[in-house]
């Protein structure tokens, strides 16, 4: 693995100002479609998200409670999460759930009346009913995970469910952090259809409604991360190696690495390619493999976040 640079002192050296700023604007502009999604979507329809901001959207339904912001609210929640993370997390990754944090819930309560008001205007009826609650969970689900998506990939964090899911798998390895976070999660779910049990529609349905802008959001979130160009790693096992990747890098003008390989059975050597290609390339591949060894082994593998020599790199 390639060290981070450093400067002469051996401490990591200060990001490229272009670097800082698009972190910057993608952690700002995460944010304002996180609020987005919140006041427009998941507040008035009394859906819930996931972390400690579905856990303030439940608490932010109860008397007095609901005088206090609530970007406040998340961040009060926060607190003794953060004050738990000084002793169990990285200082990196706890800095910066902090920024992104505090920059996210000040942006949900500065942008408060301005998403209100859209939500006032365009999305009640005229006698004042919601917008349909399964369009709320999805529309939601969409926005609110590419809020958090564009947040995560400028580097930062809303904290919560995050910090709490490293501590527990340090003392509780049964399960992995991905695992524990949804755990977390599906806690919150439930208790959303505890505490909006005598809401109009049930707390059932709407915990169900959560659960689908949940889904959405997971979705959401992992195609910004990830993107919609998924790549493809083709494998292929030929006793025409040298043919197969020269045509490839000929033709299809891609890199290819010869790993070394033995069949079991056989005990025969033989080099395996290896080559990361666009989907629309792979057609192309299976003729020139079919062309230079109709008996050759290919499978193919989807692949993401590639970076590298002829593939774009990351946004970072």
């Amino acid at each position: 693995m390639t060290k981070p640079a450093t400067n002469a002192a051996g401490t990591p050296a200060a990001q490229p100002l272009r670097i800082r700023l698009r972190r910057l604007l993608m952690l700002v502009g995460g944010a304002l479609a996180g609020s987005f999604a919140i006041h427009v979507f998941f507040l008035p329809a009394t859906l819930t998200m996931g972390g400690m901001t579905g856990l303030a959207s439940m608490l932010h339904h109860l008397p007095l409670l609901d005088l206090i912001p609530f970007g406040i609210l998340i961040a009060a929640l926060n607190l003794p999460i953060f004050l738990l993370g000084l002793f169990k997390v990285s200082r990196r990754f706890l800095r910066d759930s902090i920024i992104g944090t505090l920059t996210y819930t000040l942006i949900i309560d500065l942008s408060e009346p301005l998403w209100t008001a859209f939500h006032n205007h365009y999305l009640l009826t005229g006698t004042g009913q919601q917008t349909d609650l399964f369009l709320s969970s999805l529309l939601g689900g969409v926005v609110y995970g590419i809020g958090l998506g564009l947040m995560l990939r400028a580097g930062f964090t809303t904290g919560g469910t995050d910090i709490l899911g490293i501590v527990i798998r340090r003392r509780w390895k049964l399960l992995s952090l991905g695992q524990i976070i949804w755990v977390l999660d599906a806690l919150i779910i439930i208790g959303s259809a505890i505490a909006y049990r005598d809401a109009a529609g049930g707390g059932l349905a709407l915990a169900l409604y959560s659960a689908i802008a949940m889904f959405v959001t997971s979705k959401a979130l992992d195609l910004v991360l990830e993107g919609f160009d998924y790549k493809r790693t083709a494998f292929v096992i030929s006793t025409e190696p040298d043919a197969i990747a020269g045509r490839i890098m000929k033709e299809l003008d891609r890199g290819v690495t010869a790993l070394a390989g033995q069949g079991m059975y056989t005990g025969e050597s033989r080099r395996t390619l290896m080559c990361v290609l666009s989907q629309e390339q792979i057609p192309h591949l299976k003729e020139i493999v079919k062309e230079a060894d109709p008996a050759a082994f290919v499978f193919v593998m989807d692949t993401r976040e590639v970076q590298g020599e002829g593939f774009e790199g990351s946004v970072y």
